[in-house]
């Protein structure tokens, strides 16, 4: 069975390559082969910090830099712990585990979550997160599945990282559009004009990108551009004016 299924994988990977060559298919793959609404994959890139490797879909994508920006959520959660996640109905919020995250993503239209610890062995590379706009448990099937895929992206990653330096990632994975590098040189810009860590920095984005409502790697791009920065005296964000 778990044969069969990869083999169903890779012929959905080699079609949407086929459509697609210089597009990341692991996420419409995923999205594809559990039948669900939307997936999402970000890679550990430095201890705890994740990154966006692809989305599925504007929404996929959407779920994906709140989860990243606020620091919770199914992808987030199965990454830390490399265990799996199950939120089959975000609307119960008296028993949801992300304060921040869950409403948002509701009104941003999932109705439930799931993440999958992307990992070999004990090694762990990210997750694989994935919703549904209607509430309900995945199936044997779909579960299995996410599994499966979770195994292949894995895989894959650790392809694409093959000939990188110790802690870093290769040219290929390096050249998807997706892959929001911005964000870390962002982090270790503010982390030069606050004086602090690159880990602190990087906390200090995801806060300010959540404070006004900003996606991060938007915020990340106008602190690379230099229209916004981390004024240390006064410990605050300044924005350059635009325009007349």
């Amino acid at each position: 069975m778990a044969t069969d299924r990869l083999i169903d994988i890779f012929a959905l990977m080699a079609q949407h390559e086929r459509e697609d060559p210089h597009g990341m298919s692991l996420c419409e793959v995923a999205a594809e082969i559990t039948e669900l609404s939307g997936a999402g994959i970000a890679i550990t890139s430095s201890g705890e910090n994740m990154t966006r490797l692809c989305t599925s879909n504007r929404l996929a994508g959407v779920l994906m830099n709140l989860e990243i920006t606020v620091g919770e959520g199914p992808g987030t959660d199965a990454s830390n712990s490399g265990l799996a996640v199950d939120e089959q109905n975000l609307d119960l919020s008296e028993n949801s585990r992300w304060v921040i995250y869950a409403p948002r993503a509701l009104a941003a239209g999932a109705q439930a979550v799931f993440g999958f610890p992307v990992r070999i062995g004990a090694v762990r590379f990210g997750s694989l997160s994935l919703f549904r706009d209607e509430p309900g448990p995945l199936s044997e099937l779909q579960s299995s599945d996410a599994y499966l895929m979770a195994s292949v992206i894995a895989r894959a990653v650790l392809a694409m990282q093959a000939g990188a330096l110790r802690g870093g990632l290769s040219g290929e994975l390096e050249g998807q559009s997706n892959f929001d590098f911005s964000v870390h040189q962002a982090a270790g810009m503010v982390a030069v004009q606050g004086s602090m860590t690159v880990k602190d920095a990087l906390v200090m984005l995801r806060a300010h990108a959540f404070a006004t409502n900003k996606d991060l790697s938007t915020l990340a791009a106008s602190v690379v551009s230099r229209r916004t920065h981390f004024d240390q005296g006064v410990g605050t964000w300044t924005e350059e004016k635009v325009g007349p």
